[in-house]
């Protein structure tokens, strides 16, 4: 008993010693030395040399090294502690709410902050501080989550750049609604891998608006012309993106583009004109009610009664159906092996199918009207493939 009272005294005396020191030599050292002190204290600190004896000491010393009137002092001590992980909580959060260069410092670097500080920091600190934080060697969906509420333009973009960032998909659409129309922004949700297919349908639709309200393209073609420009490349862009998209995405990329009113006929001929059968049948399905299989089995057999009526089912136009069937028909024909043909031919031969059973249909609007997206699909299709052999020569 009497030994650990001693021991207790004892640790009261150091204590007191090493504070009293400390509060003495501050009293008379200039702040390049104080920044020294703090940089040597720390690092005793983070390196385990202080003992358990000093500890209290030491503590002490690091909290009254907080109010010490020089920057420099407080950022000293902030590079010293920012990547330890047993760093008192009171000195930690005291540093995260100093100015912006020491608060950076530990917020981007520290392993002892927990989520619900790094958000509580990102929610009331600057801006500089939010990017601090999004620049973390790994940052949660928590705190990604925090960040694109709230973040600016800047932030967002080094979060998105951060291959540490796990960001939800919510998170995305968030960044997205607040900062697609920034560019840079744009720039850096389409550079993401895991951006989801609808927010990346999203990003093509912006950028085709500022495409469209380009004062030099506008003064060249006219702003009519431009904005039907930049609707075909928005277009065409989506269905590039829909030969791409998983499996598993496909059903939330149909439902964003019905619920956006994209999901029209001239877009689902292009779809299946392009052979994406599973995204075609996956809008049919969306758009009928209808279940998957039902609707699939109708792709399969291909019998125009049950097609037509489908296609009708769906809110599509009659006239349609006999197209939508063909181009069905000429891929299933080149996946079972029957017909061999390019892609960049398969236009050609739906529209030379067409006429061929067309009858008294051709001499209706809406038919014309789908002869004449035909004729510009088919051209697409084949300057597209005059490119892709271009590039193959030249490399």
């Amino acid at each position: 008993m009497l030994a650990s009272i001693v021991k207790s005294v004892a640790v009261e005396v150091a204590f007191s010693m090493i504070v009293q020191r400390f509060v003495k030599w501050c009293e008379t050292a200039n702040s390049a030395q104080r920044a020294e002190g703090a940089t040597i204290l720390a690092r005793a600190f983070v390196e385990g040399r202080i003992t358990a004896e000093e500890q209290a000491g030491a503590q002490a010393a690091l909290t009254l090294m907080l109010d010490d009137p020089s920057p420099k002092v407080r950022l000293a001590l902030a590079e010293g502690l920012a990547d330890d992980s047993r760093v008192p909580r009171t000195v930690l959060l005291s540093l995260c709410e100093d100015n912006p260069a020491i608060a950076c410092v530990v917020a981007s670097r520290s392993p002892a902050l927990r989520d619900d500080e790094l958000i509580d920091l990102a929610a009331s600190g600057s801006a500089e501080l939010r990017t601090a934080i999004a620049t973390r060697r790994v940052v949660s969906t928590r705190v990604a989550a925090a960040i694109a509420e709230v973040a600016e333009p800047g932030c967002c973009i080094s979060l998105l750049e951060n291959r540490g960032a796990a960001i939800a998909g919510v998170s995305f659409r968030r960044i997205a609604e607040r900062h697609g129309a920034n560019a840079s922004v744009r720039g850096a949700l389409l550079d993401r891998r895991d951006l989801p297919a609808t927010v990346r349908q999203t990003m093509i639709l912006r950028t085709g608006q500022a495409l469209a309200a380009l004062p030099m393209l506008c003064n060249l073609v006219g702003a009519d012309r431009a904005e039907r420009l930049a609707s075909d490349a928005c277009e065409r862009a989506t269905a590039m993106l829909a030969e791409t998209v998983p499996e598993v995405e496909i059903p939330a990329l149909v439902e964003h583009l019905r619920a956006s009113g994209q999901l029209n006929v001239a877009f689902l001929l292009r779809t299946v004109c392009a052979g994406n059968i599973d995204l075609f049948a996956a809008a049919l399905v969306r758009l009928s009610s209808m279940s998957e299989r039902r609707v699939r089995s109708i792709l399969a057999e291909g019998r125009d009664g049950a097609f037509r009526t489908m296609v009708i089912t769906c809110g599509l136009p009659s006239v349609a159906a006999p197209l939508f069937l063909i181009a069905v028909g000429v891929w299933r024909e080149i996946a079972s092996g029957k017909r061999i043909a390019a892609a960049e031919d398969v236009p050609q031969m739906i529209m030379q199918r067409l006429v061929a059973t067309s009858g008294d249909r051709s001499r209706t609007a809406g038919f014309e009207a789908m002869m004449r997206f035909l004729h510009r699909l088919a051209g697409e299709t084949e300057r597209d493939a005059a490119r892709q052999q271009a590039r193959k020569l030249a490399a």
